[in-house]
């Protein structure tokens, strides 16, 4: 395991290098960093524990956390110990939220607890299509948005490469899907399959292969108030299509 985490982290930082320290530095007189008006910290995916001897693999891929502060009040003590520090709040964080109680409202982790729930939590990786929230939600207007994004999806690519999962779960709602289609062109994207006769849109779910290597469920995201009950029924049904443990 440890290889494999030290070949991750290499990943990380070969890619997060090109940004400036202010990026990372929440104490830097320039910061871009502020819990409600500014960016969040960089959000990196963590290695489950046992993952490569999980019996299913499954990446799902959310849209922005809602704010991320690495450093707290820690210094600043350099890209390797700040992407340290990332990687570990992500697995303390999704471990807690596979253990936690569904909510009477639907969130996102109700989802991922019910795909860990079906398919093994060792091989359920926990990923964004943006590694920076802003304001505490989406960065598509701030002014660093074409840096966010290119090193967004370097991060997203360099993940699908390391963790190869067998699926992969999109559930960042419309308002990303331009961008989504940029980190994955539909060109790529083949075999589709929808489940109108289901009563189900393909709004709401879409399955596909992309580049021949995944295959991928398209869905809305699990906290989306537009259309609920035909987002919930979609969610049925992908949680049906996954594999077992």
């Amino acid at each position: 395991m440890m290889k494999e985490y030290i070949e991750l982290l290499d990943k990380y930082y070969e890619i997060l290098s090109s940004l400036d320290v202010t990026f990372f530095d929440k104490h830097h007189p320039n910061t871009k960093f502020h819990e409600k008006t500014g960016l969040s910290g960089v959000f990196l995916s963590s290695l489950p524990e046992n993952y490569f001897q999980a019996k299913n693999k499954i990446m799902i891929i959310g849209s922005e956390t809602t704010g991320w502060d690495i450093l707290q009040k820690q210094p600043y003590l350099g890209l390797k110990e700040y992407i340290n520090s990332s990687v570990e709040k992500h697995n303390i964080f999704f471990q807690k939220q596979l253990s936690l109680q569904k909510r009477k409202a639907i969130t996102f982790h109700d989802f991922t607890r019910l795909v860990a729930e079906k398919s093994g939590k060792n091989g359920i990786v926990y990923s964004n299509l943006f590694c920076f929230s802003w304001k505490r939600g989406s960065p598509i207007k701030n002014e660093n948005f074409h840096l966010i994004k290119d090193i967004s999806k370097k991060l997203l690519i360099a993940q699908l490469d390391f963790f190869k999962p067998e699926i992969i779960i999109f559930a960042n709602g419309m308002s990303s899907v331009k961008h989504r289609r940029e980190y994955f062109p539909l060109a790529n994207c083949t075999n589709t399959v929808i489940y109108e006769d289901e009563g189900i849109s393909k709004d709401h779910l879409w399955k596909f292969d992309y580049d021949k290597k995944y295959l991928c469920y398209r869905i809305q995201h699990p906290s989306t108030i537009r259309g609920r009950v035909s987002a919930e029924k979609a969610r049925q049904k992908l949680i049906s299509l996954l594999p077992e443990i």
